[in-house]
């Protein structure tokens, strides 16, 4: 069977098989007549009928669509969809559940008919078992609409206000902070800064109102030219009116590059908030100005980090580390269902380890270039993370840690993502669902309950580091915010300040961000998506983590 799946969509292909007809042969005669030779007959079409523990092939029913898309995706490759009914589509979200999902024993079979969607569906195709600290095993199953995924992963563009929330409370009373503001924003052309508080959107209470559907809406637009009144509370109790219009928003990636001269040497700082293919020339610059100015340590702030393109933390991980330390070694290995356990499931590929990739990527083609990345050659890095720190994010940490570079943590527990998944487009709808773990050089890949700082480690998934929350009071990048000057403090005496408090905050219910009010719409999950580029690097079996 051969599989090929792209991040545009799945395109299908033909296994033609040759029949080589024989006839009988030998020194003798025979009186009986030889039996003609004939073709098989064709196997019966699909049966869509659900019947328990049976999984007809995914193919017979893939790309069969209630409302079949015409034209070209993104990359522009011509749609498969054909006219099809809702129970096709179901039916495909069971049976490629079944085949690739990880814990696909761990499924209830039950009857798609029950179910209003496909989406509705696919939402209970998942283990329901829950992981050592008592949450969900699999917190990471969503969809969204094909188009969108593919405007943020190629560009980074996504629909907005360009203010990023920080939820510390969902449920009233309500907490919603503005974590950060990207430049020539509605947000920021309006003043809106970091740590500000909001109170009310068109005189709706957000903070113990219960109009949740409004506010959601409001929070996060679907469509670019809405517009709304909000109202915020400033971190010196003044209150900001600003009328914020809904725009295609570009994010920026790589933020906050500076270097900065402490009694251990010189320190660079740059905060990363994305693996996403725009950010791979500004984060080079950054490490090539790192280099240049001979910079002896690093803070990688990854606190609001959720993933991206894998290749590219592989890419910054050679960055930190250097030619020797990673030359020959894994930065990631997949491991498949028991079903697969030396083939990958979807490409039909030998399984083989992701390398530290140390040049730069030409995503177009998706090869390696003949350019060379910078280098620090670190034994040690410290790392900014809260539970927004995600995928490629925990990916990097681990990876580190599989070549012996030491990684001092800084901030809370990570989000606990050492799975990933192949984006994967069915009739409009991009589906994820957990098909593989990855591990690193030493085999270890057991961070499902997060990474996490203490002052003594003694398990695989925690490190050496201090609990501080995130200051909200203070700019990001300056060395007076708590993060910030926590970590340079960790840095320079090799201790916590005193006020840090040995306390690992409590597992969130949810680990995407941002997190809607109340309730977990699939419209308001943020992406925290990665693509794993293979060795050699193909852009059209994109993996996420």
């Amino acid at each position: 069977m051969t599989i090929a799946m792209g991040n545009s969509g799945m395109k299908h292909f033909l296994t033609i098989l040759s029949l080589c007809l024989l006839t009988a042969c030998g020194g003798g005669s025979s009186s009986s007549p030889r039996e003609p030779v004939t073709n098989p007959p064709p196997p019966p079409p699909p049966s869509n009928e659900w019947q328990v523990g049976v999984f007809p092939d995914a193919d017979q029913f893939a790309a069969q669509c209630v409302s079949p898309r015409n034209g070209v995706d993104i990359n522009g490759n011509p749609w498969p969809d054909v006219a099809g009914s809702e129970t096709d589509e179901k039916m495909w979200l069971r049976s490629w559940s079944h085949d690739t999902y990880l814990w696909y024993d761990e499924i209830d079979d039950v009857d798609p008919a029950g179910f209003a969607s496909p989406q509705a569906y696919f939402d209970v195709l998942k283990t329901t078992q829950t992981t050592a600290s008592g949450v969900p095993k699999d917190n990471f199953h969503f969809y969204q609409p094909t188009d969108e995924y593919q405007s943020f992963s190629q560009s980074g563009a996504e629909t907005g206000y360009g203010a990023e929330w920080a939820f510390l409370r969902a449920s009233p009373p309500r907490d919603l902070r503005v974590s950060t503001v990207q430049p020539g924003s509605s947000a920021a052309l309006a003043g809106v800064q970091r740590g500000d508080r909001l109170i009310d959107i068109d005189g709706v209470d957000v903070i113990n109102g219960s109009n949740v559907d409004f506010l959601n809406d409001a929070i996060f637009p679907s469509d670019a030219g809405q517009r709304y009144q909000f109202t915020f509370q400033r971190v010196d109790g003044s209150e900001l009116v600003a009328e914020l219009t809904s725009q295609t928003v570009v994010k920026s990636f790589v933020n906050n590059v500076q270097v900065l001269d402490t009694q251990v040497g010189r320190v660079g700082y740059l905060r990363f908030d994305g693996f996403q293919r725009p950010a791979q020339g500004p984060l080079i610059s950054a490490f090539q100005s790192f280099v240049d100015q001979n910079v002896t340590s690093l803070v990688l702030d990854l606190r609001y980090n959720g993933g991206g393109v894998l290749a590219m933390s592989s890419q910054l991980g050679y960055m930190i580390a250097g030619p020797s330390q990673t030359a020959g070694r894994t930065f990631e290995l997949l491991k498949f269902n028991d079903k697969y356990p030396n083939t990958d499931p979807v490409t039909g590929r030998s399984i083989s380890p992701t390398p530290f990739y140390s040049q730069e990527i030409d995503w177009q083609r998706g090869v390696l270039t003949d350019q060379q990345l910078p280098s620090l050659g670190l034994t040690q890095v410290t790392v900014i993370v809260t539970e927004d720190s995600c995928s490629a994010s925990e990916a990097l940490i681990n990876a580190l840690r599989g070549i012996d570079v030491e990684v001092i943590q800084i901030g809370g527990r990570t989000c606990g993502k050492p799975y990933g998944f192949y984006p994967t487009d069915n009739c409009g709808t991009t589906y994820f669902t957990i098909q593989f773990q990855g591990v690193n050089d030493k085999g270890f890949g057991a961070y499902a309950d997060g990474f996490k700082p203490v002052s003594a480690p003694q398990f695989n998934d925690e490190l050496p580091g201090c609990v501080v929350e995130d200051d909200f009071s203070s700019a990001l990048g300056s060395v007076e915010e708590g993060m910030l000057e926590t970590a340079l403090h960790r840095l320079t005496t090799g201790s916590c300040p005193t006020q840090s408090v040995e306390l690992i905050q409590a597992k969130p219910d949810s680990k995407r961000r941002p997190s809607p009010l109340d309730v977990m719409d699939p419209r308001y999950r943020s992406m925290l998506l990665e693509n794993k580029l293979y060795t050699p690097l193909d852009i059209n079996h994109g993996v996420m983590q």
